[in-house]
């Protein structure tokens, strides 16, 4: 872990300067390494800016409405800001009001396609147009929702007041995109009025909470509550700077933000609790290097590289996908690693970690099984499942949120919590490589391959693996219910997660034992070892997004049911497409259970 950091410190090293940037352009890369509180945790204000934006509108740039240049997400969030004109309200304590547009006139931003409604449904009760993904602020305020059960219009604002006092009861779908929606909008009329910028600690705070942009300007400051002057003068020093962007000044913008994020620093340190220029630069570096995303890059090239391998005969694809492999998995692990050292606890916080951390144990899976049988089609199944989950986590952040949160009080300091899900999740793992694996055996059932021996191989890595996974599965579900003993006082209470686990775990030993008596062969293997990934993603995402219940509330989430949907139908399709085509094959040797393997 030093050394990740040591080498955080040197590869940083230049983004000093940065601060003292006079270029003709604003400098906006200075602003990413100023601390902030938000979410219940101290991160640079690169991290904020980026969740922001993706709260908004699911995107990491967006146009300015008027000179159409492209904003970053921190140039973003600053613009909205120091453009804001209005007069916030002055109680810091009160909820998001309704009146927001009664205190300023409204602007290009309140004007502006900003916030994104992904689900139909909701468009529809709004009454926008289906293909209609974005809507400004102004107009959602004015909003009307269309109750389908009482046929009524009424203000959708009034409407998500009406369901924040039932939040605790079982609400829709609609209800909760609505709600999601709603939170976005009221998150945009926070950061316009400077409320979700929280800057400096506040001194002497038992709970170290830091003072928001809002309440610090508004705040006056004498001798008494500010002897040494420095918060008079950081107050002095911020509407230089915001006025410097006002005047289209990029000097003495960057001039003005150089001096200021020194002087909030010195502030901060003084006022309490205040985080290392180390650890703000280690998850900057994390933001914009995306480990996960350079470890999908090299999977895939390790997939094309095997491919080709299989293909040609060649031993050097094979040579180089096992390098491109191998640096796959030095980027996962370093991506964890970062992860581990900016949140202090273990990657098991929530699906998004879940997902890569099951294309690290894929990746590990498949070089382990290659190393002892050097065939090439493991270390091809591995890379193609590790690079789809891969991509999945880079790419579904409204599904996968890849958001750093501080951890429920249930999930802290327990080792078997720990232990549990990250066994369970190899078992997955190792679930999802069977499954990769099962698919080219089939591949050679729909071409009619009469390859015996690469379809035998192939079976035999399945049953390998399928027999890891279950091991992997059944340690994992007795560790969960220690675990489940020591925060919740029983071992067992068929809650839905456990009940599917316990599902998925029967599932995978009937298999086990089907091929083990001989009653199913190659093409009954692969076809099955496809077929019940669906138990594992019924554990793994059903009971969390679908189903919504349980005592693991804290892992649920929404969203990418379509797609789920749409990717298991393509693949039972697959499967009946290779089954069809195998009953019309006339080599019996082919459909019938493999004698060596059954006897064991």
């Amino acid at each position: 872990m030093r050394l990740i950091i040591c080498t955080t410190i040197i590869l940083l090293s230049g983004s000093v300067s940065a601060f003292a940037d006079d270029s003709a352009d604003f400098n906006w890369d200075a602003w990413r390494y100023l601390p902030v509180q938000d979410g219940g945790r101290y991160k640079p204000f690169d991290t904020l800016a980026w969740e922001t934006a993706r709260l908004l509108g699911n995107r990491t740039a967006v146009a300015d409405p008027e000179s159409s240049d492209k904003l970053n997400s921190v140039a973003l969030y600053l613009t909205m800001l120091f453009q804001w004109e209005g007069q916030s309200n002055p109680s810091p304590h009160m909820p998001p009001t309704l009146d927001y547009f009664q205190s300023h006139q409204p602007d290009k931003w309140d004007e502006a396609q900003l916030l994104r409604i992904d689900f139909l449904e909701l468009r529809k009760a709004l009454g926008l147009p289906e293909d209609q993904k974005y809507i400004s602020p102004l107009k959602l305020s004015k909003s009307a929702f269309h109750d389908a059960q009482t046929g009524q219009d009424i203000p959708l604002l009034q409407k998500a007041q009406q369901l924040i006092g039932r939040r605790q009861q079982q609400t829709s779908v609609l209800d909760q995109k609505l709600m999601q929606l709603v939170d976005a909008y009221w998150t945009y009329e926070d950061i316009r009025m400077g409320k979700n910028l929280h800057l400096i600690p506040v001194k002497g705070s038992e709970h170290e909470l830091w003072i928001s942009v809002e309440q610090f300007l508004q705040t006056k400051f004498d001798d008494s509550n500010d002897p040494d002057g420095l918060l008079r003068k950081t107050q002095e020093q911020f509407s230089t700077v915001r006025e410097a962007f006002r005047d289209k000044d990029p000097k003495q913008f960057n001039a003005a933000s150089a001096t200021l994020l020194v002087t909030l620093r010195e502030l901060g340190s003084q006022q309490g609790t205040y985080p290392s220029q180390t650890f703000i630069s280690l998850e900057v570096t994390y933001n914009r290097w995306v480990p996960f995303r350079i470890a999908w890059i090299f999977t895939s090239l390790a997939f094309i590289l095997s491919l080709f391998g299989i293909g040609s005969g060649l031993r050097i694809f094979n040579r180089l996908a096992l390098v491109s492999c191998v640096a796959g998995l030095l980027a996962i692990v370093t991506g964890f690693a970062m992860r581990i050292a900016i949140s202090g606890f273990a990657p098991v916080t929530n699906m998004f970690e879940s997902v890569v951390y099951l294309g690290l144990g894929t990746t590990v899976f498949g070089l382990i099984f290659e190393c002892f049988y050097r065939k090439g089609y493991i270390l091809t199944a591995a890379m193609a499942v590790a690079t789809v989950a891969l991509i999945l986590a880079d790419n579904c952040p409204a599904v996968l949120d890849p958001a750093i949160r501080p951890l429920q009080p249930v999930l802290r300091n327990n080792f078997w919590l720990i232990v549990h899900v990250m066994t369970i999740t190899l078992s997955y793992a190792a679930f999802a490589l069977a499954l990769g694996i099962g698919n080219i055996t089939l591949a050679y059932y729909l071409v009619r391959s009469n390859n015996s021996e690469a379809i035998t191989a192939l079976s035999n890595f399945t049953y390998r693996v399928l027999q890891v996974g279950v091991l992997l599965l059944a340690i994992g579900t007795i560790l969960g219910a220690v675990w489940a003993e020591y925060s919740w006082g029983r071992f067992w209470g068929w809650d839905p997660k456990e009940v599917w686990a316990l599902i998925a775990l029967l599932g995978y030993l009937a298999m086990l034992h089907a091929r083990f008596a001989g009653w199913i062969g190659s093409l009954g293997l692969a076809a099955s070892s496809v077929v019940c990934l669906t138990l594992v993603l019924m554990a793994w995402y059903g009971v969390n997004y679908l189903l919504g219940a349980g005592l693991h509330s804290y892992g649920f989430g929404g969203g990418g049911q379509q797609y789920v949907f749409t990717a298991l139908a393509i693949q039972f399709l697959y499967v009946a497409a290779a089954l069809l085509r195998a009953s019309l094959n006339t080599d019996s040797n082919l459909l019938a259970p493999d004698a060596e393997l059954a006897s064991r």
